[in-house]
C-alpha cells in the first residue's frame, strides 16, 4: 500500500524545512536515510484550495478506474476536457496521480492520512 502523509500546521515550511535538514546531514554523514512520502500545507485554506471536491471525485474515479486519458477521464466525470486537465496537472505535481507515456492516468496511493494542528 502507498500512503501520502499530508499536515496542515502554521510552521509547515519550517517542519519541512527541519526534515530536508535533517536528512541533507545524514546523507552527508553517510547514514542511510529512509524517504518520506509527505505534504505539507500552512492552512486550511491552502489544502483546500489543491485537494477541491472536484479533485476529490477524480482520485476517487481514478482508484476505481484508470482512464486512457484527460479526455476520456472528463467524460467519464461529465466534466469539462480544460478543468479536468487543470485538475491533473495539479494532482501530478503533488504525486498523487500519474500519466504514463501514452496519456494513461492512474492514481498512485492507496490512502491519504491527514493531521490538522490547531495549536502550538
Amino acid at each position: 500500500m502507498i500512503e501520502r502523509d499530508i499536515r496542515v500546521a502554521a510552521d509547515a515550511l519550517d517542519q519541512a524545512a527541519a526534515e530536508v535538514s535533517v536528512a541533507w546531514k545524514a546523507a552527508a554523514a553517510g547514514h542511510p536515510v529512509a524517504p518520506t512520502d509527505r505534504l505539507y500545507f500552512s492552512n486550511w485554506e491552502a489544502l483546500c484550495a489543491v485537494l477541491t471536491p472536484k479533485r476529490y471525485e477524480l482520485l476517487r474515479h481514478l482508484r476505481r478506474t484508470p482512464a486512457d486519458s484527460i479526455r476520456a477521464l472528463a467524460r467519464d466525470l461529465g466534466r469539462d476536457v480544460k478543468r479536468v486537465h487543470e485538475d491533473v496537472t495539479a494532482l501530478e505535481e503533488l504525486g498523487l496521480i500519474e500519466r504514463d507515456a501514452t496519456g494513461r492516468l492512474t492514481m498512485l496511493v492507496d490512502e491519504i492520512a491527514s493531521s490538522i494542528r490547531f495549536a502550538a
